[in-house]
């Protein structure tokens, strides 16, 4: 995780989401609906100007509450405990290797008690996404393929937490 994003104010994470949701924003409402490209992208830019300051503010307080786990651990050497945590070799700096340790069991507590919703957002999605893609276009059946990645993500996650916990209880 780009370790900017870890002290980032809620105002320039929702920033970054508008930038990144505008386009694709845009790339939807245009080619799946019958409407000019003119509208598609003041659509388009109209939702992520609305909706990036939310998700901003989300992400924000997202990413601060996982790092509470490792309030302990000083503000310079967080962003190598988010990183150890991840991926990568195995920190040989014992307090390193312990404080990412936390961090992954705490994601792993947080994965665990989400996993039900975390399941039925991608079941709805892909739900909506086919209805739309037989009802208005066929594009939509990218957002199914969408919504099924989001559920392969959500299956996959807590097998490789548990993993690097190992990996990182292994090596103390």
């Amino acid at each position: 995780m780009n370790a900017w994003l870890l002290r980032a104010p809620w105002w320039q994470v929702g920033i970054a989401m508008g930038v990144l949701l505008a386009p694709f924003a845009v790339l939807v409402l245009g080619l799946t609906g019958d409407r000019s490209w003119t509208a598609a992208v003041l659509l388009g830019v109209g939702a992520a100007v609305v909706c990036a300051p939310m998700l901003g503010f989300v992400t924000a307080h997202t990413v601060r509450d996982a790092m509470a786990a490792v309030e302990e651990v000083p503000e310079d050497q967080r962003a190598a405990v988010e990183r150890a945590a991840r991926r990568g070799a195995v920190p040989e700096d014992d307090a390193l290797r312990e404080a990412a340790l936390h961090l992954v069991e705490d994601r792993l507590l947080t994965v665990h008690a989400t996993r039900t919703r975390a399941l039925a957002l991608p079941a709805v999605l892909a739900v909506v996404a086919a209805f739309l893609a037989v009802a208005q276009s066929p594009w939509w059946w990218l957002g199914v393929a969408v919504a099924a990645a989001l559920a392969v993500l959500v299956l996959v996650a807590p097998g490789r937490l548990e993993r690097r916990a190992a990996l990182l209880r292994r090596a103390g």
